[in-house]
Parts: C-alpha cells; sequence; structure tokens
C-alpha cells in the first residue's frame, strides 16, 4: 500500500510541477489533476489522512531536481518489469498534463524531456 501511496504523491507533484513550468497552471492543467486526484481518492482504500496529503501536494512548488530524484527513489524498489510500467505511466500522466490547456510550451517539453532523459526513456 505503501509504494501505491507513494506513486500517487509523486505523480500528482509531477503532474503540477510540469503544469506550471510555463509559469502558471491553467485552470484545464488544475482540472485535470484534480480529477485524477479525485478519481483516485474514490477509490476509498486510502484513509483520510492520506488523502489529505495527497491533496496537500498540490499547496506546494517542487523543482524538477526534486521530481527525477523522487521518482529515481520510487522505483528502485521495483523489478524491471514493473518500474517500466510506473514510468511509462508517469510519462502518458506528464503529457496530458502539459497538453490539457491546449497549448505548446517549450520550457514544459524541455522539462519533461529531461525529466525522460534522466530516467532512461528516450
Amino acid at each position: 500500500m505503501e509504494k501505491l501511496v507513494n506513486t500517487i504523491k509523486l505523480m500528482a507533484k509531477s503532474g503540477l510541477f510540469f503544469a506550471n513550468c510555463d509559469g502558471q497552471v491553467s485552470i484545464h492543467e488544475r482540472d485535470f489533476i484534480h480529477n485524477f486526484l479525485r478519481s483516485i481518492l474514490e477509490v476509498g482504500e486510502i484513509d483520510e489522512a492520506l488523502k489529505l496529503d495527497v491533496v496537500d501536494t498540490l499547496n506546494h512548488t517542487y523543482t524538477l531536481d526534486e521530481i527525477i530524484r523522487e521518482t529515481q527513489k520510487l522505483v528502485e524498489g521495483f523489478n524491471d518489469d514493473e518500474r517500466k510500467a510506473i514510468l511509462v505511466t508517469m510519462s502518458g500522466f506528464i503529457q496530458k498534463v502539459i497538453s490539457s490547456d491546449g497549448r505548446f510550451d517549450p520550457t514544459e517539453h524541455g522539462n519533461y524531456n529531461q525529466w525522460k532523459a534522466a530516467l532512461g526513456l528516450q
């Protein structure tokens, strides 16, 4: 359960970081992240304190280095197939976040490419 929670929290942090790369989180990006969190929290296996902790990630600012380090740390405990599945899922989530506002922002995409390179996805 702890790995699942850590994965959810990291995806929320990553979504927020990438949405904010262009200096602002658009309403579409914020809605996408909130809908992701809402759908996860509806699963019902996460207690109330943990729900608040996950939602609280939206109240902080993160750096690319933090996101990379936390992602590397998260996938350390998984075998190669699990690691790849998590990274591919996170990558798809990040792509959806940065495209949800309908704009191409070079900073968002540059950071996304750096994230992928640091995690061996290129």
